[in-house]
């Protein structure tokens, strides 16, 4: 099942899926299963990798190098514990940081992050969304697959971050909050 959904998921995104199911000697005789799912693919000039591995270690990440012509902002979004969370009583169990206002505004209004936002509220999904400056501007996704059918989260993330290339490609996030929801958001 899990390899059909990134066999499918490669075959629609025209990319290179790779498959490793090979157990690890863990000591002692004993052996773990180490499964690794790796797809890349190419959108717009922007590089795509997405690593998921179980077995010894349960971890996804989704990774955009993005291009060199784009302009990002950085940010980052994390996650709340459930815990915390009926302390704070928040809508979201996810946090948006970032000092530009009309990002954080896209992101809150993007059906994606929605999405993400649900799965989050419903499940123990707790990611690390980032925007960062390296040697090149990159967007990276981790989570642990710790919950159930964690391949819900793959198609709405990278869908996600498309949306952020696109709005950055823009590059209107710095005119004033008023103008860029009147231009944007109109309902």
């Amino acid at each position: 099942m899990i390899r059909a959904f990134f066999k499918e998921l490669a075959e629609k995104e025209n990319g290179k899926l790779y498959f490793q199911d090979k157990d690890v000697s863990i000591g002692g005789g004993v052996r773990s299963p180490n499964v690794i799912y790796k797809l890349t693919f190419d959108s717009n000039d922007n590089e795509f990798t997405i690593i998921n591995r179980t077995g010894t270690s349960y971890v996804g990440t989704i990774s955009c190098k993005i291009s060199k012509t784009i302009q990002p902002i950085a940010f980052e979004i994390n996650s709340i514990s459930h815990i915390k969370n009926l302390f704070l009583r928040k809508k979201s169990r996810l946090k948006i940081d970032t000092d530009n206002e009309n990002l954080r505004f896209f992101i809150e209004n993007n059906p994606n992050y929605k999405r993400l936002s649900k799965i989050a509220d419903k499940e123990n999904f707790s990611p690390i969304i980032t925007c960062e400056l390296d040697d090149n501007w990159n967007i990276i996704s981790k989570y642990h697959l710790e919950f159930d059918d964690w391949t819900q989260v793959v198609e709405p993330t990278i869908e996600l971050i498309k949306n952020l290339i696109s709005e950055f490609e823009k590059r209107i996030a710095n005119i004033s909050n008023k103008a860029y929801r009147e231009m944007n958001w109109k309902k």
